[in-house]
């Protein structure tokens, strides 16, 4: 289902390139489907984990994985950072409302070191992310690397937009494409 997008994208980025400056691209994956659904259960395991209830974090660090339906994060150190849903009214006149399963929504999700995003024959590489649910965004920072089917893409940054899609990788030089014929793992 994704894979077509990707290389749709590819085309696109390949045809707009001339368009477009040369240290940022454009293109379509299937990174949209993380955190899309807030209905669906969010798995994650880590080596330990520290709860800042004054402060609405949880940080997760040592061998952290997260997954959620075909997606998944792996990384050293996750701090998830959780907002207040709306109350029912009888709660919201209590301002010191305690945190309950009810009203607690994860907002944003930060990792640190080693950042591993896959979903669905796509994986991505980064030396930090973030995924925003409030801002329906997801951004890769620092030696980002995009794969799916022998394709490469690197740059320094690489950003989603969750509710489209599309994805911008950009680069202090300049974004590198490897387009493998037939989806082939090139030969070293």
């Amino acid at each position: 289902m994704l894979l077509p997008l990707f290389r749709v994208g590819l085309v696109a980025l390949l045809v707009g390139t001339a368009a477009q400056i040369a240290g940022a691209q454009t293109l379509q994956t299937g990174f949209a489907d993380f955190g899309s659904d807030q209905t669906s259960p969010i798995e994650i395991e880590a080596d330990e984990l520290e709860v800042q209830d004054r402060n609405n974090v949880a940080v997760f660090s040592g061998n952290v994985t997260v997954k959620q339906k075909d997606a998944a994060l792996q990384t050293a150190r996750l701090i998830v950072h959780y907002a207040q849903s709306a109350l029912p009214s009888d709660l919201a006149r209590a301002s010191d409302a305690p945190a309950t399963n009810q009203n607690q929504r994860i907002s944003k999700l930060e990792a640190t070191g080693n950042v591993l995003l896959t979903s669905d024959g796509q994986a991505a590489t980064g030396d930090s992310g973030i995924v925003d649910f409030d801002a329906r965004s997801l951004s890769l920072n620092g030696n980002v690397t995009l794969t799916q089917e022998g394709n490469v893409i690197t740059g320094d940054t690489l950003t989603v937009d969750l509710n489209t899609g599309i994805a911008r990788v950009q680069s202090r030089s300049r974004v590198r494409v490897l387009l493998t014929p037939g989806g082939q793992t090139p030969k070293n």
